[in-house]
């Protein structure tokens, strides 16, 4: 269970159903019913009668009145125990439909997801996710980073100076996806762009470029 659907005592009967069965995402459960997300994470951060609201923890005494007006036998849903797994196929399904994306063919700057009843955008490319182990290197920046923090919607990276991932100062980058996917380096360059930043021949070149006006050929769509 995330942080997010946690909460401090189940005062319900789908907390302990999900404790054992497994905890699915509001979105899998919104769909198992054919109902927008959003509408559900709406009624998750409903204040609970005399607590203290806290946006970061979810109301799970309102989803399950929610859901329990929505039960129906007829489309396999008559108890709690079928909408949790429904949504547990349903994450499934979401998950291997995201594991079909090529490594290297991205998904395309436009590609959203929803977070907390908002859409963001998603990370382009498989090689700016923490468990890739790759550096990340921005065009128009001699410096290569390392990644060592992520949510859904930013990530958070430190400069390097060596293949061994040595710290090479104090300063600390917090980039947002939509950002990352404009100015990160994908996978086709990553390699060459990495080297050529550590060797200094990058620096070189951008200051050879930015004195003449003009851009490097990293900036070109075709290594993105």
């Amino acid at each position: 269970m995330s942080k997010h659907e946690n909460v401090t005592a189940a005062t319900n009967n789908i907390e302990p159903l999900m404790e054992q069965m497994g905890t699915p995402t509001l979105k899998a459960i919104a769909l198992v019913f054919g109902i927008q997300p959003v509408r559900l994470y709406s009624v998750a951060k409903t204040p609970k009668e005399g607590q203290v609201f806290d946006p970061k923890v979810y109301n799970w005494d309102a989803i399950e009145r929610f859901i329990t007006r929505r039960l129906n036998a007829d489309i396999g849903l008559a108890t709690l125990e079928d909408v949790i797994t429904a949504a547990l196929e349903k994450d499934k399904e979401l998950k291997e439909s995201d594991g079909r994306r090529g490594q290297n063919r991205g998904l395309g700057t436009n590609k959203k997801v929803e977070v907390d009843g908002q859409m963001v955008a998603v990370r382009k490319y498989k090689n700016f996710e923490i468990d890739a182990g790759i550096p990340v290197v921005l065009k128009k920046d001699a410096r290569v980073w390392k990644i060592v923090y992520q949510t859904l919607t930013h990530t958070v990276m430190v400069p390097i100076s060596d293949r061994d991932g040595t710290i090479a100062s104090q300063e600390v980058k917090v980039i947002a996806n939509s950002m990352l996917n404009m100015k990160g380096v994908g996978p086709a360059a990553i390699e060459e762009a990495i080297e050529k930043r550590f060797s200094g021949e990058y620096a070189a070149a951008l200051a050879a470029d930015e004195g003449q006006g003009e851009s490097d050929g990293e900036e070109t769509p075709a290594e993105e």
